[in-house]
């Protein structure tokens, strides 16, 4: 009885098996302007096995069949699509292609179960040219989620005869510049977009070159960070916190460097910002150089020059300036919280983090980024630092029908791919960009190239 008893319990288990298998409830197909793709829906996830002969591919489905089905696609890459049962909870699908495709892909998508076959009229491939020893580029058109999206990669050996250098759009001032002729006048071999800016004259992030001040963000953010020996590292939470401190010990906040001044703002102005400050006349500015002020004045829009800054008050902020006179002391400090962000030689702030040990790990929540550059698919631009201290430099061009762009998470998981144990995101849309030996070598997303206030620099030491 008890040898019976296991064998019905054998025979439930074995039918209940079958009975879970997956079932395919329909099979549909659509035309697009990039693919012909093909879909089964399903009750769950399928497993699944593909056989490409010729100009027929065949896929093995581990599921039963509602019903056969044969679909004949007006299309220019598919013939006819025919859906069979192949035993008990078995498939097969064999789609006839009009001709042996240059791309396929066959992938599974869930919430609802799909089984997702795509036809791409555009070639996958991955083409490397080798600059020199220390430094090849990848042009690499891929499909992700069944999109297509076209990636540049630049990547730079580690102790190479190359080094990392931000420069501006207008090389010695934040106002907005071509990439190209920017890299160019700069004396870069190659250079990425980096900095985040908007319409009114700033740089969104911390930014800091050659030990100067360009640029201040005051909520926690991922940063990169060359120090003096050239050697980069991507570090997050990083946040400016600086003051002006009088002779007296009265100290007050500054609270922006190189933009507009508002109502009751202590600005820090310096030479990137232009010829002058731009100031109104409702306010105070005061020159300092070498730790002494050397100028006062009420009239706005003081003349910047090397070698000194201008402490630009409103409000609260003038009336410290107010006990500040020719020939006194001040002392300006300046820090990120972080010892060696605050040693480094260059910084440059942007993000979200894209990698952590190895790992994706976006933290768009975390630094607080707006919803345009945090949420959905668009051209980006990323750096990336691999165990061996290999830069990566990849931009994703997007908002076209040869490439959909990346979202953040996409983003990160390439440059997994890359083989990055850290990376970063660069501000992207119309501002992600590549160029390479005085060539830009992505299509932007607006039609030609946006200019832009910063970027990351490849310099051939």
């Amino acid at each position: 009885m008890r040898v019976f008893a296991y064998l019905l319990f054998v025979v439930f288990i074995l039918t209940a098996s079958d009975s879970e298998a997956a079932v395919i409830n329909n099979l549909r197909a659509g035309n697009y302007a990039d693919k012909t793709r093909i879909v089964l829906d399903l009750d769950e996830a399928p497993k699944y096995s593909e056989v490409l002969s010729g100009s027929q591919l065949n896929i093995n489905i581990d599921a039963d069949v509602r019903q056969e089905n044969v679909l004949t696609p007006k299309s220019d890459l598919v013939k006819k699509v025919i859906l069979q049962r192949a035993g008990q909870g078995k498939a097969k699908v064999a789609v006839d292609l009009s001709k042996e495709p240059g791309s396929y892909k066959v992938f599974v998508l869930k919430s609802p179960n799909r089984l997702v076959i795509d036809f791409y009229r555009y070639v996958l491939s991955k083409q490397r040219t080798e600059i020199d020893k220390d430094m090849h580029y990848v042009s690499w058109r891929d499909y992700q989620g069944g999109r297509p999206v076209w990636l540049h990669i630049l990547e730079v050996a580690p102790k190479s005869g190359y080094e990392l250098r931000p420069i501006l759009g207008k090389v010695s001032t934040i106002d907005k510049g071509r990439l190209s002729s920017a890299t160019v006048e700069a004396g870069a071999f190659a250079a990425i977009n980096s900095s985040y800016f908007d319409s009114s004259k700033w740089i969104i992030g911390n930014l800091k070159i050659d030990g100067d001040w360009v640029s201040c963000d005051f909520t926690p953010r991922t940063g990169l960070i060359i120090d003096q020996t050239g050697k980069a590292k991507i570090i997050p939470d990083l946040y400016y916190d600086g003051q002006v401190v009088a002779k007296n010990g009265k100290a007050v906040d500054i609270t922006g460097i190189n933009r507009e001044r508002q109502a009751n703002d202590l600005i820090l102005y310096n030479r990137f910002y232009g010829s002058s400050t731009g100031t109104n006349t409702f306010g105070r500015e005061v020159r300092v150089e070498k730790g002494k002020v050397t100028e006062i004045s009420l009239k706005g829009n003081m003349t910047l020059r090397p070698g000194s800054i201008v402490l630009s008050g409103h409000g609260r902020s003038a009336e410290f300036l107010k006990t500040l006179k020719v020939g006194n002391k001040v002392e300006v400090r300046q820090t990120l919280e972080q010892e060696e962000a605050d040693n480094a030689k260059h910084v440059i702030g942007a993000g979200p983090l894209l990698v952590r040990n190895g790992k994706a790990y976006v933290t768009a929540d975390e630094e607080q980024f707006p919803a345009d550059i945090a949420v959905g698919r668009a051209p980006r631009t990323a750096i990336g630092i691999k165990p061996d201290g290999s830069i990566l430099l990849v931009v994703a061009e997007g908002r076209s029908v040869t490439s959909a762009g990346l979202t953040l998470n996409e983003l990160a998981e390439y440059m997994v791919k890359l083989g990055a144990s850290e990376a970063m995101n660069f501000d992207g849309g119309g501002s992600s960009e590549m160029v390479l030996n005085k060539k830009v070598v992505n299509k932007p997303s607006d039609g030609s190239e946006r200019p832009v206030r910063a970027g990351l620099g490849v310099f051939r030491n």
